[in-house]
């Protein structure tokens, strides 16, 4: 799990401590995949939903939803 308080960080750790070994292996193909799980108790608005898809959208994600 990645801190939300500190994603930067704790990204760049798995970065260097993981990713980095694995490219470096000769004939290797490394895939990353980003997955945000959250949960807001009153709900969110439309225009929170909206900004929330097109960013997923601008950022190349793949799959998208808010329920």
């Amino acid at each position: 799990m990645i801190s939300p308080e500190r994603p930067a960080r704790d990204i760049h750790q798995v970065v260097e401590a993981i990713v980095e070994q694995l490219t470096t292996l000769p004939g290797s193909q490394v895939k990353i995949r980003l997955e945000i799980d959250a949960e807001v108790p009153e709900g969110l608005e439309r225009s929170k939903v909206r900004t929330l898809i097109e960013n997923a959208n601008t950022l190349g994600f793949i799959e998208k939803s808010v329920e």
